[in-house]
């Protein structure tokens, strides 16, 4: 299936989670979403958790946790 990560688009396998996508598009950010440092959000800005599942075509955005 494929999503995307700060519009970047991932080819990743059904039934992943999150924290899959960060890992395929940047294993630093992966390292800092898991540290509470990286924030990751849906299309609509809500906060999704590093174990939340993923649909086809979803669109995530990596912040900075403040």
């Amino acid at each position: 299936m494929k999503v995307f990560v700060n519009r970047k688009e991932i080819t990743i396998f059904t039934g992943a989670r999150v924290i899959d996508a960060v890992r395929a598009y940047s294993a630093y950010s992966a390292k800092m979403l898991l540290k509470g440092k990286f924030t990751v959000l849906d299309r609509f800005g809500n906060i999704t958790e590093p174990d939340g599942r993923l649909t086809e075509g979803q669109i995530l955005t990596i912040k900075k946790t403040k």
